[in-house]
């Protein structure tokens, strides 16, 4: 909300200058009419550019720190440290300047009379909905350090999939490079060769041949053009991909991309089970912990139809049954959830879907590298018979003509 300096007349009779937040100066007058004040001016407060606090803004605060953060702050509470000491010793402990600042943050707003999770909201780039959500039933319930234990538990996991990804797609994105260095090394070095022995004979030069040399007088004799198209083209796929249309599209491309569909998909479901067994075990309501999940699933595609499926649940309709019309939730899915539901224990089935799921994912992730051999093979081979059509059927024409 915006914040402005106002002077006025107390009812005392004082002069005081203060500052006021409001949604509008009209918002201003009203308050001074409710506490019989008379406003003399008003002028929105701006706060002068501090380079320092820029700079910390750009840097991300990784999950590593967050779970490192949440398990310290559990291990605490748990043994009966205070909060707001806990968070002290927490700050002191903080491995970045900027985890620092953010706990140190968060300590100050306590100390201010705020609860955690409403000094929380205030870095939404830090903690997540989910992670602030948690926080709020575990204050409500007086269970911190519960939630707090499952909430590291939940980052952890969340942490090693993603290395786990990471390290298996290493190895391919070697290869990938490597092949790109080779191909720019042809079109570099050799395409010239035997372009200009090709020129000199005079024969018509296939299309093979005139895209590597295309490509050669792109990465030569035009290069500025090139460089600034490339940058056009990479800085305006960025900015696409920012907007929700963007964001909503690549989600769609990530669940139909060959190979990568399937780990996608089950990696989501998986995060879905994750999310909802740990806010429903932290005594959130099942339309509130929809409503969470939706917004931080992870894709947009899966976020809308479990936000379709929230809007029936509201209505009466069980979750097995409001899923059902989803594209993406496997039967077998559903149908746990529809037996946890009837037998009320939905918690202990989201559970199971979890675990099940995660141990799909880490077989396909082991098994990434070998599935993604064939495309690259396909990818190589490609290059290899650009290369070598740009090459052997100019001499196979001098051959003819000779």
């Amino acid at each position: 909300m915006p914040e402005f300096i106002c002077k006025l007349v107390t009812e005392e009779g004082n002069v005081l200058e203060t500052t006021i937040e409001a949604s509008s100066k009209y918002g201003i007058y009203e308050q001074a009419e409710q506490r019989n004040e008379l406003i003399l001016s008003v002028k929105e407060h701006k706060e002068r550019f501090d380079f320092q606090s820029w700079f910390d803004n750009l840097q991300k605060v990784k999950p590593q720190e967050i779970e490192h953060f949440t398990t310290q702050l559990g291990i605490m509470l748990d043994a009966g440290v205070p909060l707001l000491s806990a968070l002290e010793a927490i700050t002191e402990q903080s491995e970045t300047e900027k985890m620092k600042n953010v706990v140190k943050s968060l300590a100050e707003q306590l100390n201010s009379g705020s609860s955690l999770s409403q000094a929380m909201r205030k870095y939404p780039k830090v903690f997540t909905l989910m992670y602030t959500n948690m926080i709020e039933a575990g204050e409500k319930a007086g269970v911190m350090d519960i939630i707090l234990k499952r909430l590291s538990q939940f980052i952890g996991h969340d942490i090693q999939v993603r290395a786990s990804v990471k390290s298996a797609m290493r190895y391919p994105i070697i290869i990938f490079c490597a092949l790109i260095l080779a191909f720019t090394g042809a079109i570099l070095f050799v395409i010239p060769k035997f372009a200009t022995m090709f020129k000199s004979q005079g024969i018509e030069l296939p299309m093979p041949t005139r895209i590597l040399i295309g490509i050669n007088a792109a990465v030569t004799q035009y290069w500025a053009y090139t460089l600034v198209a490339v940058i056009v083209v990479v800085t305006s796929l960025i900015m696409l991909l920012r907007t929700p249309r963007g964001k909503y599209v690549s989600d769609v491309i990530k669940l139909k991309f060959p190979i990568f569909k399937l780990i996608v998909l089950k990696s989501t479901v998986a995060r879905f089970a994750h999310m909802l067994e740990t806010l429903s075990r932290g005594g959130i309501q099942i339309i509130s912990a929809l409503e969470t999940v939706e917004k931080t699933v992870g894709n947009q595609v899966i976020g809308n139809e479990i936000a379709a499926a929230r809007e029936k649940v509201a209505e009466g309709v069980s979750l097995a049954e409001a899923l059902g019309t989803s594209k993406h939730f496997p039967p077998m899915t559903l149908k746990m959830i529809s037996v946890g539901e009837q037998s009320g224990a939905l918690d202990e089935m989201l559970s199971n879907i979890a675990k099940q799921y995660d141990n799909e994912v880490d077989h396909l992730i082991k098994r990434l590298s070998t599935m993604i051999e064939p495309m690259m093979t396909v990818i190589m081979g490609a290059f290899i018979l650009l290369i070598a059509l740009g090459i052997f059927l100019p001499m196979w024409r001098m051959y003819e003509v000779f």
